[in-house]
């Protein structure tokens, strides 16, 4: 009877004995299994350092770009970046058959066309610039006049026939189909912003340096300067 309860209690040491082995063995492999995450924290840690010291190197640049706005809202704002009075170009589309009578003269169709855009008519501009392109080509004031007209498609949004006019006075000022071009560089800025507005970002990017490399101590280029920094 001794025998057997000491056999019973051997086994039963034995086996708690193995229990607890058992249990070491569970928290060994715990314990790695932390040490594992821990490393992966400290690893998450420093790449969140990593970003949030680039994401304040980007604020600096947008600060600076940013506090160098003025001029090139100002440009923007000569560009003729405003939008049409409500009513006004409906009004002109409700009339339907009835017709402006525009002036004459180069001169006075420019400057109506001109009157007209910044009081928010923009189609009657339209139709004044187009009057103006088709009649006075030889006209000191036909690239602007080709610019402007331009302009009135890009204010209302419609980028890709903007950027055809754009282009075409590009176009014809570098083959020298226009003596004295000076809405080149502009055209060119604007030729930059419509393709931005049309998603072919590389192509924008093309433009503005190639307005750095033409035209360096402009305005224009200053403007595409701060358009590259903030694309890059």
């Amino acid at each position: 009877m001794k025998k057997r309860l000491i056999i019973f209690s051997a086994g039963l040491l034995a086996l708690t004995g193995c229990v607890k082995q058992e249990e070491v063995d569970l928290l060994q492999k715990e314990l790695i299994q932390i040490k594992k995450e821990l490393s992966e924290i400290k690893e998450d840690q420093n790449r969140i350092k990593e970003d949030i010291s680039l994401l304040s190197k980007r604020v600096d640049n947008v600060s600076k770009v940013a506090s160098q706005n003025s001029l090139e809202i100002q440009k923007i704002k000569s560009f003729g970046e405003i939008k049409p009075e409500k009513g006004k170009s409906e009004e002109i589309e409700r009339e339907g058959e009835e017709k402006v009578k525009f002036p004459e003269k180069p001169e006075d169709l420019y400057k109506y066309g001109l009157d007209a855009y910044y009081k928010g008519k923009i189609e009657e501009a339209r139709e004044a610039f187009s009057l103006f392109v088709k009649k006075f080509r030889d006209s000191e004031l036909y690239d602007n006049a080709l610019f402007w007209l331009g302009q009135t498609y890009y204010t209302e949004g419609r980028y890709d026939t903007a950027l055809k006019i754009f282009s075409r006075l590009v176009n014809e000022c570098m083959t020298g189909q226009i003596s004295d071009c000076n809405k080149l560089p502009t055209a060119m800025l604007k030729e930059g912003y419509s393709l931005m507005k049309l998603g072919e970002v590389d192509k924008a990017k093309e433009v503005f340096k190639k307005i750095l490399k033409e035209f360096p101590d402009t305005e224009e280029a200053e403007i595409a300067q701060k358009k590259l920094e903030v694309m890059e």
